[in-house]
């Protein structure tokens, strides 16, 4: 496309120099009108050439944009303490894209099947925001979920069997972003459960497809 527009420009060129040259030694007006028309012909070729080519480039770029804002956008969770502490479990989302990014987090935590709130970070009442490529953290606490209904951390411990593994506190991880250009994208639900055996967020790796 460069090699094109530059020969065009050649062109327009040459024959500006020779409409110049018939203007100067022959009274034709009738050349000088063809070559001048000639001229501005070209010249607006190349223009359209030119703004086509803009508008490739700007679209390959905000295609770009998308691709790594929010479909790179990720989270992690990470549990401090041992066995029996309060359980405290550190979340992350990572925005590696040049773009800001908002978040919305439902964590749908339940316990023994009944929803309970770990605040407005992670019920989806708040947004947070990612700065480019930076990451931000936030920390909740499953003793403090347990205990909005009545359970303790102890308590839940000498509860567990296997049987009731993932259903004493399970969070269904719900996930949307959208950045700075209006571009959203809203990750599948991820079960999660805590076994309080092997002290362990557990996430589910398989989901279930409706064969209808």
């Amino acid at each position: 496309m460069k090699r094109v527009s530059i020969v065009i420009a050649v062109i327009i060129l040459v024959i500006t120099a020779i409409v110049v040259c018939i203007a100067l030694f022959v009274k034709d007006s009738t050349i000088v009108g063809i070559g001048t028309f000639v001229v501005l012909s070209l010249t607006l070729i190349v223009l359209i050439r030119y703004a086509y080519d803009t508008n490739s480039i700007a679209k390959a770029t905000q295609e770009r944009w998308m691709r790594e804002s929010v479909i790179s956008t990720t989270y992690s969770t990470e549990l401090l303490g041992g066995k029996g502490d309060r359980g405290r479990t550190l979340f992350r989302i990572i925005n590696p894209s040049t773009l800001i990014v908002r978040a919305k987090v439902n964590c749908n935590f339940k316990i023994y099947g009944e929803p309970v709130s770990a605040g407005p970070a992670y019920d989806g009442s708040e947004t947070w925001l990612l700065f480019p490529q930076q990451m931000s953290q936030g920390w909740f606490e499953i003793e403090s979920i347990l205990q909005k209904k009545g359970k303790s951390v102890a308590l839940m411990t000498t509860e567990h069997v296997p049987e009731n593994t993932k259903d004493q506190l399970t969070m269904m991880l719900s996930l949307k972003f959208c950045d700075e250009l209006g571009v959203s994208r809203e990750l599948p639900q991820r079960l999660h459960y805590f076994d309080f055996d092997l002290w362990v967020w557990i996430p589910e790796l398989t989901e279930r497809i409706d064969s209808n």
